[in-house]
């Protein structure tokens, strides 16, 4: 980071100069406002990181003292900003770049500590797996926070973070075990256990996730991450592939043919990671809660199993979660977003409640009396009062069952992973379903969203609880999915989010039928972040 080069602060601007100091320092800082108490951070690191003026074994104690209080920070930030739509708000995008700059300044503190633990008589040299350890953390860090509101992040950092394995493998440092009491449940860590929670971490494809799968795969490898090791040579897996990081490369671990590997490149052995999570898919399998195995508590047995299955295809067998992409004939896609407004524009009439006959405006009145039935120019208007709009966005490439759309500059809408789309293309007459499954902000600005289709050609209905004692709405607007036999397919409903329980009863009325006909929610396919898609009997 070369901050050897940046001039030297004088001790009297230190926010402390002692370990003793950094502590009642970090007391006297308030957390009622956690962008403030970020930035106060930043100021003292900054200062603390270009000072000459500390003892090297007192600087590397502040920044463990800092550590612990730069994560609950960050924690707490992270709500701010993680699980919104895309692009943030000109705020929320101010308080990710000071979580962005705390995190990089740490990267730095540390740094500045390990030249005082490069030379075996340097004074932090019995330190140097601790310290190459938190720098690849924190480099780890500044991907992560980039995934958490999809953007890329500086290929660079790859080859920041490799350079510092190098170091650690010259120095026989990989396996040391260091104190960890953020990043890994045991208490205990290692270089090579941050090492490969980043390949991994990042080979899970965050671009995919949601900040709750996120958090998944965080906790899997805090418990699991130590089941991997790191090699010159490697065999197969039972898909003939290889996983392997080229350590002189701006990339990650990816999986490859065998062959012999070049003196750069390392391979990750994941075979007992693989026999660890096979055996807790068998045992979700057969109904063992999520929490017995080392699981998230909070995570259902099927969320569970959705994710390990997932995570096990990335990391073990090295399948491609998607078919390769080609580039379709139809350039543009007209999209509505969220149940709302797509039930609006598939219907082709505004949503009110079954059996209530809406007055006639004093507009429409008068177009019956000279037209003898409501003009299209007053219906457009009245639609306009809703407010409801599609926008097109163009089609980059398609893959079986998915689109990936360029979000166009002037576009009025964010997208998150999981939000309900309707999707129109080219010729066709209607909406079909799609949900956002992969977001990525490049590093130009542009925005690109893969959409999944949702099988079968949906219709507009309208769904209630049937449930007289627990309903706490009326009608609300919802969809329905046919069965597809020829792929085993069943009949779904998609409802708004938290809608619906398992077993509760569902009453669906369509126009032109006198009475509701009442269904039972038998199982949830999918839980979107504005929706819920159900099979029903």
């Amino acid at each position: 980071m070369g901050l050897q080069a940046v001039p030297n602060t004088k001790s009297g601007s230190l926010f402390f100069t002692d370990a003793r100091s950094c502590k009642d320092w970090l007391k006297s800082i308030p957390l009622t406002n956690v962008p403030q108490a970020q930035q106060k951070i930043v100021d003292a690191l900054r200062n603390l990181n270009r000072s000459s003026d500390i003892v090297a074994l007192e600087r590397l104690t502040c920044m463990e003292l800092l550590r612990d209080k730069v994560s609950y920070l960050l924690t707490e930030q992270r709500m701010r900003y993680a699980g919104k739509t895309i692009p943030l708000s000109h705020s929320d995008i101010a308080a990710w770049n000071i979580s962005c700059n705390l995190i990089a300044e740490m990267e730095g503190g540390y740094r500045r500590c390990w030249i005082d633990a490069t030379l075996e008589d340097a004074p932090l040299f019995a330190h140097g797996a601790l310290i190459i350890q938190r720098i690849m953390r924190y480099i780890g860090l500044q991907m992560l926070i980039a995934g958490f509101i999809y953007r890329r992040f500086d290929p660079a950092l790859w080859m920041r973070l490799h350079l510092q394995w190098m170091e650690a493998e010259a120095r026989g440092l990989t396996g040391k075990r260091v104190k960890d009491s953020i990043g890994a449940i045991d208490g205990y860590s290692s270089v090579e256990q941050a090492y490969t929670a980043v390949l991994l971490g990042q080979a899970a494809n965050i671009h995919e996730l949601a900040p709750r799968q996120i958090d998944f795969v965080d906790a899997v490898l805090k418990r699991f991450g130590h089941k991997i090791t790191i090699t010159r040579e490697a065999d197969a897996n039972p898909q003939g592939l290889v996983c392997a990081v080229d350590l002189l490369s701006n990339a990650g671990a990816s999986f490859h043919p065998p062959t012999v590997l070049a003196d750069h490149v390392r391979a990750l052995i994941v075979e007992d990671l693989s026999k660890s999570l096979r055996r807790r898919l068998k045992k979700l399998a057969d109904g063992e809660d999520p929490a017995t195995l080392d699981l998230p508590a909070e995570w259902s047995v099927s969320d569970a199993q959705n994710q390990l299955m997932r995570l096990h295809r990335i990391w073990c067998e090295g399948t491609s979660p998607r078919p390769p992409a080609t580039v379709p004939t139809e350039k543009h896609a007209i999209l509505a977003f969220g149940i709302t407004e797509t039930h609006f524009f598939m219907s082709g009439t505004p949503f009110q409640q079954p059996g209530v006959k809406s007055e006639l405006t004093r507009q429409e009145m008068a177009d019956i009396e000279m037209f003898g039935k409501v003009s299209e120019s007053t219906i457009r208007a009245r639609y306009a009062d809703f407010n409801y709009g599609t926008e097109t966005w163009g089609i980059v490439d398609e893959s079986r069952g998915h689109l990936r759309l360029l979000r166009p500059a002037n576009s009025a809408h964010g997208v998150a992973i999981g939000k309900l789309v309707g999707i129109k293309i080219g010729r066709q007459d209607t909406f079909f379903l799609g949900v956002v499954r992969e977001l990525v902000e490049e590093l130009d600005g542009n925005i690109f969203a893969t959409i999944a289709m949702l099988p079968g050609k949906p219709e507009a209905t309208t769904v209630r609880s049937s449930d007289t004692r627990n309903r706490t709405s009326n009608y609300v607007q919802g969809f329905r999915l046919p069965p597809m036999d020829a792929l085993k397919i069943p009949e779904t409903l998609v409802v708004p989010s938290s809608f619906s329980q398992q077993g509760r009863g569902i009453d669906i009325f369509h126009a032109g039928h006198g009475s509701p006909k009442e269904v039972k929610v038998a199982e949830f396919i999918e839980r979107g972040l504005d929706f819920d898609r159900v099979t029903i009997s």
